[in-house]
């Protein structure tokens, strides 16, 4: 089922700014632009999203960095690089817009550190001036293509997210067993997705829509910027060790990436780029497969069919598709089974009857609480900080929240004896000013009340 057609302007947003939209109006203060298909000209209507706007003559405002400044810092704990930014924000800000103006805006040397969990990867934080032009120019972006994106890709987008794509993957599998049991699934991943991703086709892509839809010399040059060359043309800054690094294999690193082809994994571009390159193979999956259970979180997509045979023939015409229309390969574990075995999608073990909690899940959460009992708990008595209360607290809600989409009753109640601290430690409670700083304690009983 492909995603139903909505009035042009549908809020620019993205998910990991957090904000939920609504369909833009021609009526109310805040302003955005909807681009017109009469040339290079645009107009502006009145919108949800303040970051979205191009002025009429094509050049892009003060007003509209100081809003996407205002998102870039929102929720974000401030860095040294953003401290230096802001410190003369006013100036920073109008030599963004001059040099974006001028067509010589170009990226700075990204920071470049290493992610451990799930598993080691590069990531490549973007200078916080570019993070500004990002929360400018991605919500334009968003405003031409969120019309069409399928429904059932769900990474990065406004009221879309992990948590919905399991929850939709979860219907397609009642959808197809209803009671009666059999049907298959086919699972693919990317090779090395975001190092292989070829630039000149994804800014092919961009400059046809960009054009079309009349943004304007200004956005179409700061997405040449971000794509002609690889982000690390200008050298990039360290903030790992070089034992750190050797964690990733060669093949992962941006680095080693083919000539024109990677994109920067950790900043906002490339979060919404993934979804132009892939959205190719959305389409190609709805309008020329005709496969009504296709579902797509990055670059991990799952085909649920009542036929084997039928998902056989889509997986080859589907790596035939990948390879000669985006450059792009299949990881060789390509998974075709029954729905009955279960699906592993975005940390859930998805079967007909019900859902589980991924064993590596459970076991990363496992790891964090023993050791904040290792540190804070010694026989029945708790000792921490009010701020590690409220460390440990944040975690197990997060994954309480996880928890939640799947049939958990039975692993809570095991954590809870297995920890038989956990309540105490993560329950609400408000700290008087004179305790910060401090370290508290309190005694449990065998009965789990404490004193």
């Amino acid at each position: 089922m492909t995603k139903p057609l909505y009035p042009f302007g549908w809020p620019a947003r993205s998910q990991v700014r957090g904000k939920a939209g609504r369909p833009a109006t021609t009526r109310g203060t805040s302003t955005s632009t909807t681009a017109t298909r009469t040339g290079t000209t645009t107009t502006t209507v009145a919108s949800s999203a303040p970051c979205a706007s191009v002025s009429v003559n094509g050049a892009v405002t003060l007003q509209d960095l100081y809003a996407a400044w205002l998102e870039a810092r929102r929720g974000k704990r401030p860095s040294h690089n953003q401290v230096a930014f802001e410190y003369y924000w006013i100036d920073n800000l109008m030599r963004l817009q001059e040099r974006l103006n001028s067509h010589s805006w170009e990226p700075m040397p990204p920071t470049c550190f290493v992610a451990k969990l799930p598993k080691a990867r590069e990531i490549h934080a973007p200078d916080f001036g570019d993070r500004v032009v990002h929360h400018w120019l991605v919500p334009l972006l968003e405003n031409i293509y969120e019309p069409v994106f399928i429904h059932d890709s769900f990474s990065n987008r406004v009221g879309k997210g992990s948590h919905a794509a399991v929850d939709r993957l979860r219907d397609f599998v009642r959808q197809i067993d209803s009671g009666n049991g059999g049907g298959w699934y086919l699972q693919l991943d990317i090779h090395n997705f975001f190092n292989s991703i070829h630039r000149p086709t994804l800014y092919a892509l961009l400059k046809d829509r960009i054009t079309r839809y009349g943004l304007g010399d200004v956005v179409r040059h700061a997405a040449h910027a971000l794509l002609r060359s690889s982000p690390l043309h200008r050298g990039a800054r360290y903030a790992c060790s070089s034992e750190e690094r050797a964690q990733i294999p060669p093949h992962k690193r941006l680095e080693n990436a083919e000539p024109g082809c990677g994109i920067a994994i950790g900043n906002l571009s490339s979060q919404f780029f993934a979804n132009v390159y892939l959205n190719e193979l959305d389409q190609y999956a709805k309008h020329h497969l005709k496969a009504k259970r296709y579902i797509r979180y990055v670059d991990d997509f799952v085909l649920v069919h009542e036929s084997r045979e039928q998902l056989e023939r889509w997986q080859a015409e589907i790596e035939a598709f990948l390879q000669e229309r985006l450059r792009l390969k299949l990881k060789p574990d390509i998974k075709l089974k029954p729905l009955s075995s279960g699906i592993d999608f975005l940390g859930y073990i998805i079967r007909p009857e019900y859902s589980l909690v991924r064993s590596r899940v459970v076991n990363h959460l496992r790891e964090k609480l023993i050791q904040w009992s290792s540190e804070h708990v010694a026989g029945t008595r708790v000792r921490a900080t009010p701020r590690e209360f409220r460390d440990i607290s944040s975690i197990w809600s997060s994954y309480l929240g996880h928890f939640s989409h799947a049939n958990s009753h039975r692993l809570i109640a095991r954590l809870h004896r297995e920890f038989p601290w956990l309540s105490f430690a993560t329950q609400p409670r408000r700290f008087g000013l004179d305790a910060e700083g401090n370290m508290l304690s309190a005694i449990w009983t065998k009965n789990g009340f404490f004193q």
